[in-house]
């Protein structure tokens, strides 16, 4: 099941739905199961209520009804394949299904406490096969993110662009100092993002082992466009991801290519503690390919990326020059 987070064309900015994919369409969760209570217990009374609790506005407080609102999604695609995606209306006659087209896409998370991407200094990928026991990570600020379709806008700072294609593990449990072993516990789902680095900038802070101008600046950070919940660990070591460059393919890589597993990356950062809605991402310069760990994309102005899991979707971008730099 794939969720997406987005606005309809009347809908004011904060009013924003989850939508799920079933058939093609997507699918208003909170109408469709306002009009499942309805049909099911023959009255209209309080079924709004009870539907925009469990598919509130955002998909990170979703996740945190947990397992009853795991359970509610569950019916709610039942009901729709049962009723016909094409006879569905909410309980007034609204309508609930829409092409991906009509919905307005957003980064699924808004603001999420924790947004990590695991990754290596320069310096150890300098010496080759990092023997590091510790994944390190830095983290992408939500002021960063955009989705699908925005530009990626070249920052005035910086004369070196590159971009990384990672899977970003999402938080469905709440947890602190998490054992290896319940480590897949907390996993509820899996989705895209596009690290963008301006790797002159990077480079310095390095120096100082700091990392945060050179990964957060204005469209530093694609996420999206949906998250792929509930997948089985066979399915999310099979998801495999590909980044392309004006139509090049410059990265390809799965879970199972990467040099940490899941369980060594949630035991160490869920030291800080980790709640649903956070997100984990392994970038495919964490993963091998032959016996080397793939590079990032250096990037240009005026070229198109994408970043395309069949799992999950794509993301895609046109790299754009910000006003007033001069190339």
């Amino acid at each position: 099941m794939k969720l997406y987070l987005g606005l309809l064309e009347s809908s004011l900015p904060h009013e924003t739905r989850i939508f799920g994919e079933v058939e093609g369409k997507l699918l208003d969760l909170r109408l469709v199961y306002a009009a499942y209570l309805a049909h099911a217990q023959g009255s209209h009374v309080s079924v709004y209520e009870l539907a925009t609790f469990y598919f509130p506005q955002t998909i990170a407080a979703f996740l945190e009804r947990s397992k009853p609102a795991l359970n509610a999604l569950d019916e709610v695609v039942s009901f729709a394949r049962k009723s016909g995606i094409g006879e569905l209306r909410g309980p007034a006659a609204e309508r609930v299904a829409y092409d991906i087209t009509e919905v307005r896409l957003l980064p699924p998370f808004q603001n999420p406490e924790k947004s990590f991407v695991i990754g290596f200094s320069d310096q150890a990928r300098v010496e080759a096969m990092p023997k590091a026991e510790i994944p390190t990570a830095f983290y992408k600020l939500p002021q960063t993110f955009v989705t699908s379709g925005a530009p990626i806008v070249w920052p005035k700072f910086s004369e070196e662009l590159d971009a990384d294609a990672c899977l970003a593990l999402v938080i469905g449990k709440a947890g602190r100092r998490i054992p290896p072993e319940q480590a897949w516990d907390h996993i509820v789902g899996v989705t895209l993002l596009i690290d963008v680095t301006a790797r002159d900038v990077n480079r310095r802070e390095g120096l100082t082992t700091n990392n945060l101008l050179g990964k957060n600046f204005p469209s530093s950070t694609s996420i999206g466009p949906s998250v792929l919940l509930k997948p089985t660990r066979k399915e999310l070591e099979n998801v495999v991801v590909k980044l392309s460059l004006d139509g090049s393919v410059k990265q390809d890589f799965s879970l199972r290519d990467c040099v940490f597993n899941i369980e060594q990356i949630v035991a160490r950062w869920s030291i800080l503690g980790i709640k649903p809605g956070d997100f984990l991402a392994i970038g495919a310069s964490m993963a091998l390919q032959s016996d080397r760990l793939q590079n990032p994309a250096p990037l240009k102005i005026g070229s198109t990326v994408h970043c395309f899991s069949p799992a999950i979707g794509e993301l895609s971008h046109q790299i754009v020059l910000s006003k007033g730099v001069r190339r």
